[in-house]
């Protein structure tokens, strides 16, 4: 089942979805999804060439940034910033968990002048705990 969160007014995260959760994408208005991890990381998740062929046929436009769990890159966030700035909105981030979509999500809204304790509030609403997250911020920002 898909579990979906409305971080702001642009942005939802989640946990893996199946080509059967696009209707529901739809229906929210979703514009673009952004995969936030590998191909094949695990065994039970559908290719990104299904995502995309299923999501393209309701309108909706699929990324890929291949995320490796606990390691986002620099390379990442600026890549989840371009594809946010540039994509239609709404946008659904999604990885296994929605940690990787969230911290992406948190690291960009940061990026973008949006406050800290903010940041925390959203992150634990959603069920995240972005502490270590935007800690990294603040030393790369340093």
């Amino acid at each position: 089942m898909m579990q979906i969160t409305q971080l702001d007014a642009l942005t939802f995260v989640g946990s893996q979805i199946s080509v059967s959760d696009l209707d529901e994408l739809k229906r929210l208005n979703v514009k673009t999804i952004i995969v936030a991890r590998p191909e094949r990381e695990t065994p039970d998740q559908p290719t990104i060439s299904a995502i995309r062929d299923a999501a393209e046929a309701l309108g909706i436009t699929v990324h890929q940034i291949p995320v490796v769990p606990g390691n986002i890159s620099d390379a990442d966030v600026r890549a989840f910033d371009a594809i946010t700035s540039k994509s239609a909105h709404p946008v659904f981030a999604y990885c296994r968990s929605g940690m990787r979509a969230t911290s992406l999500w948190a690291l960009r809204a940061a990026k973008h002048g949006r406050s800290p304790d903010e940041i925390l509030r959203v992150g634990h609403a959603a069920g995240f705990d972005l502490t270590a997250v935007l800690a990294r911020h603040a030393t790369n920002a340093a």
